[in-house]
């Protein structure tokens, strides 16, 4: 018997922009997790969040445009989107704006709700 209970599955995003292609397919399995219809936690570890900066032009280092699919992922299905709080600081003081609300939590808070999720995802 189905559950009507959706799948949550978590994201752990830990690549900061510009380090490499894998922040490209932290994206992908974003947008793959909203297209299977499951609800979405994504956790941005460290100075991941900056990927979520909307003040970057990555064009000119050659790397691909997906850092502004996060902002449509809201808009696809069931998604939250968490940082460490220090990091939410950081950027706040900085006046780095972020192209989505994130809930700041402390790691150990994290990492207690990201284990409760049926699927956990580190690329």
């Amino acid at each position: 018997m189905a559950s009507n209970t959706p799948h949550r599955i978590a994201l752990l995003v830990h690549t900061g922009p510009g380090r490499s292609r894998e922040s490209r397919a932290e994206v992908d399995l974003a947008l793959a997790a909203l297209a299977l219809d499951a609800e979405l936690d994504v956790y941005f570890i460290g100075d991941a969040i900056l990927q979520l900066a909307q003040e970057k032009d990555v064009t000119a280092a050659g790397l691909p445009a997906g850092y502004k699919a996060w902002a449509a992922l809201p808009d696809l299905g069931e998604a939250r989107f968490f940082a460490e709080s220090g990091w939410v600081g950081r950027c706040e003081s900085l006046g780095i704006g972020l192209c989505m609300p994130v809930e700041p939590l402390g790691i150990a808070r994290m990492k207690r709700d990201w284990r409760r999720c049926d699927q956990v995802l580190v690329v």
